[in-house]
């Protein structure tokens, strides 16, 4: 039976409440004492008896209560000890200052490949090479975080101290007991990036547009988010493909697993190699100390989206296509293999099947990720979906400059309607973004998105009207036309250039690409588009 006695903090009050228990002749095995509080746990003590005893500890000055009670004070810290530590996913194991492990948990216990056998009184070494105890010892237990291989696995260790409680002096036996070695594995690293970067949860019901168009390409999309092979999303720039890549993510049974994006069009060869491969410790001359898991170790288990996969170099195609074949890479400057399950969904406003038949694409890479397809439609085929999509960008455009929504009026509501949307739905998203953030009224027209879009429409079927409400925009306007139409040579010129890169900057969505399209020097086209306010 455990109880607890409760009373004074007097001298000598836990010698009393001995001496009565021996006179019971009762085999003490744990009694606990704090302040105010004594736990007694005795094996043999029935329920007839705890009531003598009972009767004789209330006669003890100081002592005000005797109860029954289910635990004591260590055996209830212990269960949620035991608890806690069952309850995380990753490995941790706690080792004394000679090196033997004086706990670990159920992860640990998989991982050394012992889930029956007690890790516990056993050498650290058994499992684990670096850092040796000597290493540990050294550093008081404060290692600075490093990779190490537990169990055949790649897991980034953080080492914290177990130190003796501060009684405030200094002595050179302040040595800490031991440490608690925690092991993060990669892929949770990944979710915890996911849970970062990614916090709308895209669905597909989220994802505006109720065209027949669109309903059919949700629908099919929806069908192929269960299956568990790579995704192919088609599509011009603009029209949304990583929103469908998250939307599949969130319908697949991998939902609840990492979500990682890279865009390969957005950094040299060597730079996205190691971000998507990561590197082993002393790759190059910059490498992190240890080394750095990429985006497909970090993706584990769950899902890596490549953007613009056209863009990848053929050395970068074929280390990829490797990972689809088997699984399997090695990282920058490492031996190992490491082996993940990630799926991949790649993206593209680029036709892959006719630069496999060029030789610009590998073939074989390109079946490998074009198992399952979807093409997404342009807006100017989905025009009934602007209307929603409008009202959308405009509120959300007003709660992030923090006005009043303003309405949008017919003859605007018809403008964007006409639009030829080269831009697609980004461009929509821009042009509306640029329109309300300046807008002084509270009524958006026709007249306050052609001074900020690209082009005009081809014609406006609205009424003319002369409120501010119903007010249509002026014909469209040939662009020759229009820079004839202005004062000097220069402000036509300016006008002009301005439209050739408002209309090709969409297809060439980056300063260097379109620098190269137009044969002059990246520096010249960084500044144009930022003097004339052209961005993605």
């Amino acid at each position: 039976m455990r109880f607890e006695i409760t009373g004074e903090n007097r001298l000598g009050i836990t010698r009393d409440v001995v001496n009565v228990l021996t006179d019971f002749k009762l085999d003490i095995r744990t009694f606990e004492v704090t302040t105010h509080h004594i736990f007694a746990d005795i094996p043999g003590l029935r329920s007839d008896r705890f009531a003598l005893v009972t009767h004789r500890l209330l006669q003890l000055p100081g002592v005000s209560a005797v109860t029954p009670i289910d635990r004591l004070p260590t055996e209830r810290r212990r269960a949620l000890l035991h608890a806690t530590l069952a309850a995380l996913g990753d490995p941790v194991i706690a080792v004394d200052a000679s090196g033997l492990i004086a706990q670990a948990n159920p992860a640990a216990q998989d991982i050394a490949g012992s889930p029956d056998a007690p890790l516990r009184d056993r050498p650290l070494s058994d499992f684990l090479t670096d850092p040796d105890i000597n290493d540990l010892r050294q550093s008081q237990f404060r290692l600075p975080e490093r990779e190490v291989i537990l169990g055949g696995q790649t897991y980034l260790l953080q080492v914290e101290p177990i130190g003796h409680v501060d009684d405030g002096t200094d002595s050179a036996d302040d040595a800490p007991w031991g440490g608690v070695m925690v092991f993060h594995r990669a892929a949770r690293l990944g979710r915890v990036m996911t849970a970062l970067q990614d916090r709308s949860h895209t669905e597909f019901d989220d994802i505006i547009g109720d065209s027949k168009i669109m309903g059919r390409i949700k629908a099919h999309a929806k069908r192929l988010a269960s299956v568990d092979a790579p995704l192919l999303i088609l599509g011009e720039t603009g029209t949304g493909k990583e929103l469908f890549a998250r939307a599949c993510h969130r319908a697949s049974n991998r939902a609840d697993q990492p979500f990682l994006a890279l865009n390969c069009a957005a950094m040299p060869e060597g730079l996205a190699e190691s971000e998507l491969f990561g590197y082993a410790a002393g790759a190059f001359t910059s490498a992190r100390r240890g080394g750095k898991p990429g985006l497909l170790e970090l993706a584990d288990g769950g899902t890596l989206f490549l953007d613009e996969i056209g863009e990848l170099t053929p050395y970068l195609q074929a280390k990829l296509l490797r990972v689809l074949q088997d699984g399997r890479f090695r990282r920058v400057g490492g031996t190992d293999e490491i082996a993940v399950d990630v799926r991949i969904i790649s993206a593209t406003n680029r036709d892959l099947e006719t630069m496999s038949h060029q030789g610009t694409f590998r073939e074989d890479l390109y079946f490998r990720l074009n198992v399952l397809g979807i093409t997404l439609p342009p807006l100017r085929d989905r025009r009934e979906d602007i209307g929603e999509l409008a009202n959308y960008f405009v509120t959300r455009t007003a709660r992030q400059t923090e006005r009043d929504a303003p309405r949008i009026a017919k003859d605007a509501l018809s403008w964007l309607t006409h639009h030829d949307w080269p831009g697609n739905v980004r461009e929509l998203e821009n042009i509306l973004f640029r329109a309300v953030a300046l807008l002084d009224g509270d009524i958006l027209t026709a007249r306050d998105l052609t001074s900020t879009a690209s082009s005009p429409p081809a014609t406006i079927t609205d009424e003319t009207a002369t409120s501010r409400d119903e007010a249509t925009t002026a014909p469209a306007t040939d662009p020759i036309n229009a820079a004839i139409a202005q004062g000097s040579l220069a402000e036509g010129m300016d006008m002009l250039e301005r439209e050739m890169l408002m209309r090709l900057y969409p297809d060439y969505p980056s300063s260097r690409k379109l620098a190269e399209r137009l044969g002059v020097s990246h520096t010249s086209i960084a500044n144009k588009l930022r003097k004339y306010g052209i961005s993605s």
